[in-house]
């Protein structure tokens, strides 16, 4: 690997890669004292150009990406001491933070007056679950304890009209996924695309009151009252009115999607939804999705 076009990249955007900015980064996390070969410089271009360029799946293909930059040859010894260090984590994570925060562009939008517009940002919270060895149960304890007593949660907000991620944290399975959502000051003129149970109700209640919108999985267990219910073609049923959520499935049309305008109790407060719902031919159940998006500018088919 030529370490001629990485050079460049370093120099080229330099607010992330400048040596004097990795060396003071390396200085300050302690993880660098002695600089000889193993630069804070050398070291960050060097794992950042290794999962540009090839999968990694161990150590050693990170020590052979060195080695194949900046041509000296390390042994993998004296490479692995060396990410081994408690610091190296200090190190490696406000570089990673700038690559997220700063080398990213909004490369997609939407046309002045259509749907979104005027939103800034979409952005999709998710999270995926990996079992890890059971002997790490203690530090990492996995939430379905009896088929893996050990798993750790990849929380990954997504961005995407900037078709990036905006965090990546790495936690015990246990840990809930409200923690690592924008906080709801930043989610003003923002669409958050959520699966069931990322987002409870308080924190969609200041989100909303922050200006931001969302758009989630609706989570089963709870019981709003429905007040109003549209089928998608406009017709009324007035039969799903002024009852539970629970009381009506069974009354819900198959053929037609539907819309219903359910409230419930919030922090003490009645707060309207919208609750739009559909049947699912292949898992032969009802879908439904939780919104606080206009119905006048983001009607029911278009969602």
């Amino acid at each position: 690997m030529d370490h001629g076009p990485w050079s460049m990249v370093a120099d080229t955007f330099h607010w992330v890669f400048s040596e004097p900015l990795l060396t003071a980064c390396g200085t300050e996390a302690t993880c660098c004292r002695r600089q000889r070969i193993i630069t804070p410089f050398r070291l960050g271009l060097a794992l950042t150009a290794t999962c540009a360029s090839q999968p990694v799946e161990t150590l050693a293909d990170f020590h052979r990406g060195f080695n194949a930059v900046w041509g000296p040859t390390i042994t993998y010894k004296a490479f692995s001491n060396q990410v081994a260090k408690s610091h190296f984590a200090d190190f490696a994570r406000p570089m990673a933070s700038r690559l997220i925060g700063d080398m990213t562009l909004k490369v997609l939008g939407f046309a002045k007056g259509r749907a979104f517009a005027e939103c800034r940002h979409l952005v999709l919270q998710d999270g995926s679950a990996f079992a890890i060895p059971d002997g790490l149960r203690a530090v990492l304890p996995g939430r379905v304890t009896v088929v893996k007593p050990a798993a750790v949660a990849l929380h990954t907000p997504m961005a995407l009209l900037c078709d990036a991620p905006t965090t990546v944290v790495l936690t015990p399975d246990t840990t809930k996924a409200q923690a690592f959502l924008p906080e709801p000051a930043a989610r003003r003129a923002r669409v958050l695309l959520a699966a069931r149970g990322s987002l409870d109700w308080p924190s969609r209640r200041r989100g909303q009151d922050a200006g931001g919108f969302f758009l989630i999985r609706a989570k089963a267990g709870r019981h709003p009252q429905v007040v109003e219910a549209l089928r998608e073609d406009g017709k009324r049923l007035r039969s799903l009115r002024h009852k539970p959520l629970t009381a009506i499935p069974a009354k819900l049309p198959k053929r037609h999607r539907v819309e219903l305008v359910v409230t419930g109790q919030v922090e003490e407060q009645a707060r309207r939804r919208r609750l739009l719902s559909s049947w699912n031919r292949r898992t032969q159940e009802f879908g439904s999705g939780l919104t606080n998006l206009p119905a006048q500018r983001y009607p029911l088919d278009m969602l």
